[in-house]
């Protein structure tokens, strides 16, 4: 029913009413239905397996051993449609659906009322009655596309693709293509999980080829009279239709949303309405030239990766008609019966029309039976067909997900949106001459049935372009990006999985059987697979080293989590753009408040820093509809969804950082402080232009005056030993004493021909130097626990960047000898002097960056000297498991 109105199903009953029937039609389900709704308990799906009549072996076990390209194609090439038509009678309601209990012998072949193709039937329809979701409109002049290549982690036990041959011509399905409006961003590979799978899909970005419309050109306006571009339009429509909506039964506004692709015909009419997106099936002639990577075409596993001549979508469309017209008995009685295993065949259930994939033929031996009687004799003779076999493992709800500690843990926090449907398992027997071909194996609608996901995934990727855009940000790596605004529950509760109801339940029956999923097991190199490698270097010691020091932290709760970059937790970016943030208030306040304490520059950071103030930056930005997450936020407490907006922003700062640097990400805050309180921005933050001139100005204020100093020339030859003592280069004297000056330090406990700069001691440098420690310090941690979640971070970050190991290091360095200390602190004792030589080490770092404020690199090189060997050997003892201890 390629062209007729869609039948009407109850949305309550179409669920069950695909798995269990009336009593009297004896379809079984293969285990009780789970009446528990305690989610972790209905995490089970146990599958019950028969003996197999034609090996002994456990059904569903079959290894189907065909060679990729023969000349058995799964339809027939009969001319005239059948199914470019359908019926205008309206379906009855289907019955209420009763469970049966799985009885012990083996089914009882379903009676089905002999008709034509449960999806083809007259009077013809139109095509303008096809939904307008799935409309492509005559205006359409779409061009650009994404090639979807398809790829699971292990072998279907289907090992060969949908093949069709028309005229000594061979055609491969491969994958589908994406049709967009418009210029569509580049967008990653999509990662999900399908019945414990993993599965990616990647978009190779590329013209729809000229062939694929049967036409040598792409230029639409080129065709004179149109003929050929309605042509392909109609095709696509009904294409679409049939694949997706009749035979996936995938809702079309599931897919796809009504557009006018051209503004100038938007006058409303129907017939100008098309869908926002295209899909198109790829079956790529194996015969012809040119033809690259046609190895993968031996694949089951990959699917999108040759290149080729492509069957245009009028020519598919009437294979398809053509193979619909026709039977499994009329298949039987012309081709090897072990073809049509993993084929997808129609038939009607209580009237109703239904698409199921083979997994098994019930055959007897041709001496035991009475041929006439009981069913088919197979072409070589040797046994009888009297029925085929459909075993539908089912679904399991939360697939994908992390554990069931951390499902409970994110339900206290609030309402999941949404889970991934549960499928009963379900055995169903058929007669052979009850069963339509469709001309399609089960990879066809393995790939289609996960298009709901990956439709939502692209819609959600073209947010945070415009997102991107609209803030003025250019993401090298855009999958950083979308890690910023994905929160921890939606990797943990498998929402990335979770697929429409109607498609998960077409995966069962249609898409491909993988055998022994239990047994994976996954390494961390195949969980990353794809990544881009870390860097080789990584400050203070080299990447290998800190990688294999990271290995032994996995005792306790601080255990390693693998996750691939296209689908990861915020939680590291949080950390990081925690630094960041900090950094940036930090130094703007330093710059912009030159006259307040220490104390004051202190606070200023906490209230712009507090999630309170984020959480309303966010909401200012609408950070809430880019969120990725397990929860229904329209239902989530005010309180929790401003504290996960903030770490979105913090995250996105670490995003931007890790991507770009620092100077985007102070002209990113600018702007969102902008857009909430231009007031406050004015105040106390700097851009990049005005932070390098206050600098500028900074270092340059109390030159003159200093080389005026009798002292100077002495003081000097002490800041030149310094320099070669500890490798700290500071190229102002008056700034290298101002980081050697305690507060201690002045009139009268000094004498009068001592030198006090401006800032009369080191507290406000220093309040600034530990940002930048904080920054740097953060991204080293970053790199040496690659597989660790914040909360580790945070305890390393304070157990090992503190005073105590920052005195070490001063000391270490020789700065004890050059602190400038008032008169009645040296000879009382009363200082802790740990504090100050902690304090005095931050300030050098606080100066290092006035003097270059445009190049962390030159703080970061004393680090590397300093203070990260240092920390990559504490790593390596553990001393960050150690009990903290007030400094």
């Amino acid at each position: 029913m390629l062209n007729g109105a869609s039948i009407a199903m109850p949305s309550d009953l179409l669920g069950r009413a695909i798995w269990l029937a009336a009593p009297k039609s004896k379809v079984t389900p293969s285990r009780k239905k789970i009446r528990n709704n305690d989610p972790t308990k209905r995490l089970k799906n146990i599958v019950h397996f028969q003996d197999c009549t034609m090996c002994g072996e456990k059904k569903l076990r079959h290894p189907v051993k065909a060679d990729l390209m023969d000349d058995v194609s799964i339809g027939l090439e009969i001319e005239n449609a059948s199914f470019l038509s359908s019926s205008t009678t309206a379906e009855k309601e289907l019955p209420k659906p009763i469970l049966v209990p799985v009885p012990l012998p083996p089914p009882t072949v379903v009676s089905v009322t002999s008709s034509p193709n449960p999806f083809a039937s007259t009077p013809p329809q139109p095509v303008a009655n096809v939904d307008e979701s799935l409309r492509v409109s005559y205006h359409c002049k779409a061009i650009k596309c994404f090639r979807l290549q398809w790829e699971a982690e292990v072998n279907p036990r289907c090992p060969r693709q949908t093949t069709i041959v028309i005229k000594n011509a061979v055609y491969v399905f491969d994958g589908y293509y994406l049709l967009c409006h418009g210029e569509p961003p580049e967008i990653p590979r999509f990662e999900y999980t399908r019945g414990g799978v993993m599965c990616k899909i990647h978009f190779i970005l590329e013209d729809l080829p000229s062939s694929l419309r049967g036409t040598t050109s792409n230029d639409v306006d080129a065709d004179v009279n149109g003929e050929a571009h309605r042509s392909f339009c109609d095709s696509l429509s009904l294409l679409q239709r049939y694949i997706f909506q009749q035979l996936l039964g995938i809702q079309p506004a599931h897919l796809f949303r009504k557009v006018f692709p051209d503004p100038t015909h938007a006058t409303g009419d129907a017939s100008e309405i098309c869908g926002d997106y295209h899909l198109v099936p790829r079956f790529v002639a194996v015969n012809e030239e040119p033809l690259l990577n046609a190895n993968d075409l031996r694949s089951p596993n990959r699917v999108g990766y040759a290149i080729g001549r492509l069957l245009p979508v009028q020519k598919l469309l009437e294979y398809l008609d053509n193979s619909a017209k026709f039977t499994v008995l009329d298949f039987l009685k012309q081709f090897d019966h072990q073809e049509l295993v993993d084929c997808i065949v129609s038939t009607r259930i209580n009237g109703q029309p239904n698409a199921f994939r083979i997994d098994e033929l019930l055959m007897e031996s041709k001496e035991n039976v009475d041929v006439e009687l009981s069913g088919i004799l197979t072409k070589d003779g040797r046994n009888v067909v009297r029925a085929i076999a459909h075993h539908g493992e089912g679904a399991r709800n939360y697939d994908g997900a992390k554990s069931k500690k951390k499902i409970r843990k994110w339900q206290e926090m609030g309402k999941f949106l949404q889970l991934s449907p549960e499928v009963e398992p379900c055995s169903l027997e058929l007669r052979p001459g009850d069963c339509h071909l469709t001309g399609i194996r089960a990879d066809v609608f393995e790939v289609g049935s996960a298009m709901p996901m990956v439709l939502k995934y692209v819609r959600h990727f073209s947010l945070l372009n415009s997102f991107a855009k609209t803030m003025g940000l250019t993401f090298h790596d855009t999958t950083l990006l979308r890690q910023a605004f994905t929160h921890g529950s939606y990797v943990d509760v498998g929402m990335q999985n979770v697929n429409t109801v109607e498609a998960t339940r077409s995966r069962v029956r249609l898409g491909h059987v993988f055998n022994n999923v239990a047994s994976l097991k996954r390494s961390r190199s195949m969980l990353l697979n794809g990544d881009l490698p870390m860097s080789g270097k990584v400050a203070g010691n080299n990447a290998a080293q800190l990688r294999q020091v990271a290995k032994m932290h996995l005792s306790g709760e601080f255990k390693e989590e693998f996750h691939s970059r296209y689908l990861c937790p915020y939680e590291r970016l949080e950390f990081m753009g925690d630094a960041v943030l900090s950094f940036l208030v930090a130094s703007s306040a330093f710059l912009k408040l030159p006259d307040v304490d220490e104390g004051f520059l202190h606070q200023t950071r906490v209230d712009i820093a507090s999630n309170d103030n984020l959480g309303k930056l966010a909401k200012t930005a609408n950070f809430e509809s880019l969120l990725l997450s397990a929860f229904d936020v329209t239902s989530l407490n005010e309180e929790v969804k401003s504290k996960i907006t903030a770490d979105c922003l913090e995250a996105l700062l670490g995003a931007l950082y890790k991507d770009q640097g620092i100077a985007p990400c102070r002209e990113l805050l600018g702007k969102l402080m902008d857009m909430h309180d231009p007031e406050l921005r004015e105040l106390c933050y700097l851009s990049t232009d005005d932070l390098m001139t206050k600098a500028k100005l900074y270092v340059v204020k109390d030159q003159a005056v200093i080389k005026a100093w009798s002292k100077y020339t002495s003081t000097r030859l002490m800041h030149r030993r310094f320099t070669a003592c500890s490798g700290v280069n500071i190229a102002n004297t008056h700034l290298w004493l101002q980081a050697f000056t305690h507060a201690s330090f002045q009139k009268p406990k000094i004498g009068d021909d001592e030198f006090i700069g401006h800032d009369p001691s080191y507290e406000r440098v220093e309040f600034l130097g530990d940002a930048v420690l904080q920054l740097l310090s953060s991204e080293f941690l970053i790199d040496a626990f690659p597989y660790h979640q914040e909360h580790l971070l945070t305890q390393v970050r304070s157990s090992l960047v503190k005073n105590k190991k920052l005195a070490i290091v001063a000391r270490t360095a020789g700065y004890e000898e050059f602190l400038r200390l008032g008169n009645d602190i040296k000879q009382g004792s009363n200082l802790y002097v740990e504090d100050v030589l902690a304090d005095a080490f931050e300030a050098t770092l606080g100066v290092v960056f006035l003097e270059n404020p445009g190049d962390l690199s030159k703080v970061r090189s004393i680090l590397e000297q300093l203070l990260f060997p240092r920390l990559t050997e504490a790593i390596r003892r553990r001393q960050w498991m150690e009990p903290r201890k007030d400094d």
